[in-house]
């Protein structure tokens, strides 16, 4: 059987008809790069591989701080650091800011209160810290938490002392463990609630 391709090509302009092909254009060639010297391109190839420096963080730059001043001091104590120029108002404003924090009191008294248990001493405790024979290492911990101005890194460091003491002053026997740290009965009178009386 012999078809005609009449219909065929008949069919194939029926389908066309109303589709506009738009001419076909070459696609323009890329602009040619310019040549990379062998020198521009080892600096590229550095460059990349070459990490940026690292930024101080908030730690390394209280770091930084303490051990300058430490050096700028030879020869003081931590207790005697905290009265330079330097620390003693960073000190006063996270004292305040501890003092109105009671959640961050309770942490410290707490802490006092269970190394207390611990040496075995009974009624009211307190903290007392000697840090005249601070090692250089010690006293850059203490100074970079009074110079944050946090209470918190305060407390961090107190109980630390404190933790780091209770060994030595519960099972060792020690009254002040080699950190500076004793626990003692607190003397201080108890702050009374009832206004005192008119001996009249």
């Amino acid at each position: 059987m012999k078809t005609s391709p009449l219909p065929l090509v008949a069919a194939l302009a029926l389908s066309a008809c109303g589709k506009s092909e738009a001419p076909k254009t070459a696609a323009p060639a890329p602009a040619a790069k310019p040549a990379v010297s062998e020198a521009q391109l080892q600096s590229e190839i550095s460059s990349a591989l070459t990490p940026e420096p690292a930024k101080a963080t908030g730690d390394e730059a209280l770091k930084a701080e303490a051990d300058e001043i430490i050096s700028r001091h030879p020869g003081k104590t931590a207790t005697e650091l905290l009265n330079t120029p330097e620390v003693k108002d960073k000190l006063a404003a996270a004292m305040k800011k501890l003092a109105v924090d009671p959640v961050l009191m309770k942490r410290v008294n707490s802490t006092v209160e269970l190394a207390a248990q611990v040496k075995g001493l009974e009624g009211a405790a307190k903290l007392d810290l000697d840090m005249k024979g601070y090692d250089r290492s010690r006293t850059s911990r203490m100074l970079q938490s009074v110079l944050s101005e946090q209470p918190g890194r305060i407390v961090d460091f107190l109980v630390s002392e404190i933790g780091e003491a209770t060994p030595d002053i519960s099972y060792g026997g020690l009254d002040r463990a080699p950190n500076g740290v004793a626990i003692v009965p607190n003397t201080l009178p108890a702050a009374s609630t009832a206004p005192p009386s008119d001996p009249e």
